[in-house]
């Protein structure tokens, strides 16, 4: 089942870090999972692009140089989703006994909360892949489709070895299908892709630049903001697994980069409250 969990952080010292720290931060993860298994972290440092795990960058507002200031009296929100059954167990025992502390990028943090609710924090919750496509399903039967991402770390996309940062419909939903397909039980046809590529077209954009610091000092330049796309012609099978990939985004991010923090992504059309009450899974967390 495709979880997010909000880690609230406090540092315990004021602190200048780095402004991209998801980096650290998934190595920070990677080392808790490591000292409950062993194995599984060991695969998870082997896999592909394709991690069934995503890390964000743990500073709400990053400075906009190399550096950014963190103090005491501020918390900061770090998101980790865990993909498929096996990481899934990883959110069961953090939530029933979260660690005290944790370090990295040079400071000690007290963790003062984890949560799986959305009713907790917009950026938490579970929701089965079952679920997800029978509500995608249901939702394609009302008509044509009409669907709302936002883009909350920039977005970008491997092709032909370039980094392409322009959202259009093959990349987004050919990232969401490859990465649902390699970690939900039941995969989603090929023809998905071409659906989004010939069917699908952005109707409105409201689009900005974002950069993220590689750790070789490389810019890597996506996007942030909003891009509505619309299908042209309506097949309710298609367009069904479209509104799931739309909704698995909010899980497992979209492009390139998601491990350590770049592509948050959400959907947020209309019927986002509906899919809001869905994710809410965790009756106390």
């Amino acid at each position: 089942m495709p979880t997010a969990l909000v880690f609230t952080l406090r540092p315990q010292h004021t602190a200048r870090v780095p402004s991209g720290m998801g980096r650290v931060a998934h190595a920070m993860v990677m080392e808790l999972i490591a000292a409950s298994d062993p194995e599984l972290a060991a695969r998870l440092h082997t896999a592909n692009e394709l991690r069934p795990i995503t890390v964000s960058n743990p500073l709400s507002r990053p400075d906009t140089g190399g550096e950014s200031h963190v103090c005491p009296e501020r918390s900061q929100r770090l998101r980790v989703t865990l993909l498929t059954n096996e990481t899934e167990d990883l959110a069961d025992a953090w939530l029933a006994a979260p660690p005290e502390e944790l370090r990295f990028g040079g400071v000690d943090w007290a963790v003062e909360r984890i949560t799986a609710r959305a009713r907790a924090d917009i950026w938490a919750g579970g929701e089965s892949y079952t679920r997800l496509m029978e509500q995608a399903l249901q939702r394609a039967e009302r008509g044509p489709g009409r669907w709302t991402l936002e883009f909350s770390s920039p977005v970008s996309f491997r092709q032909r070895g370039l980094c392409q940062p322009l959202p259009t419909p093959e990349l987004v939903f050919g990232s969401l299908l490859d990465r649902w397909n390699a970690c939900a039980p039941l995969p989603l046809p090929g023809e998905v892709r071409r659906y989004a590529a010939e069917s699908l077209i952005a109707s409105k954009f409201d689009l900005r630049t974002g950069i993220e610091v590689s750790k070789n000092g490389v810019p890597q330049v996506g996007v942030l903001g909003r891009c509505t796309y619309i299908a042209r012609e309506h097949d309710p099978l298609l367009a069904g697994c479209i509104e799931a990939l739309a909704q698995f985004a909010f899980y497992s991010g979209i492009g390139a980069g998601t491990a350590r923090g770049l592509g948050q992504s959400r959907a947020i059309a209309s019927g986002d409250r509906a899919a809001a009450r869905g994710r809410d899974r965790y009756a106390a967390a």
